[in-house]
């Protein structure tokens, strides 16, 4: 009411925090941690959730991310579609009520063996897809910021298209993306399609 910015108490943050997993475009997994540490890390040191329990549940998201021989690699071993994919799961062994990802496809690469390329490489994309749809069948609400429409279109429930920090058009996929309203919304995805 007066304009100035209000800030949640400790213990309110806290429980904010507890409600929401991250997925980064940069994974932003811890390289001197395996792929099982990363994932238990949070659960047993912020959680308190028992070192036997976290496990479990990680090995459980490892199995189900294709990735069950990967517990004790270091995200170095990973190619970038991994990477993703322990990121997923390091945030769902929090077991939060929503999935926040920020342009979840946007750094995959492709590992040559001797040079890492960064591109989006279409394998490793569609193994984020998949991992992202079956997440969706699940019913988890994910909050998914992306400039990949077909991306967007195959996951979305709702679109929302925002510009300078203002939401410009929102609505299902089909219509945002296919027959967008808003001429800023135009202009954009035109720019996509050349």
């Amino acid at each position: 009411p007066d304009g100035k910015t209000a800030y949640a108490d400790a213990q309110t943050l806290k429980e904010i925090r507890s409600t929401f997993g991250l997925v980064f475009q940069s994974f932003n997994l811890f390289p001197h941690y395996s792929v099982l540490r990363n994932i238990i890390d949070a659960p047993v040191c912020v959680q308190k959730r028992s070192p036997e329990e976290a496990t479990k549940t990680a090995m459980a998201l490892l199995q189900k991310m294709g990735l069950a021989d990967r517990a004790e690699a270091y995200p170095y071993q990973l190619s970038g579609g991994e990477q993703q994919r322990v990121s997923i799961a390091r945030a769902l062994a929090k077991r939060p009520k929503l999935l926040l990802c920020d342009e979840p496809t946007g750094a995959l690469d492709y590992n040559t063996g001797k040079t890492i390329l960064k591109l989006l490489h279409p394998e490793l994309t569609g193994d984020i897809l998949r991992v992202i749809q079956s997440l969706a069948k699940e019913k988890m609400t994910m909050l998914i910021v992306t400039h990949e429409m077909a991306f967007a279109r195959s996951v979305a429930d709702r679109v929302i298209f925002m510009a300078g920090g203002v939401i410009v058009e929102q609505g299902k996929p089909e219509d945002v993306i296919d027959n967008p309203q808003n001429e800023r919304t135009r202009s954009f995805l035109a720019k996509l399609t050349r």
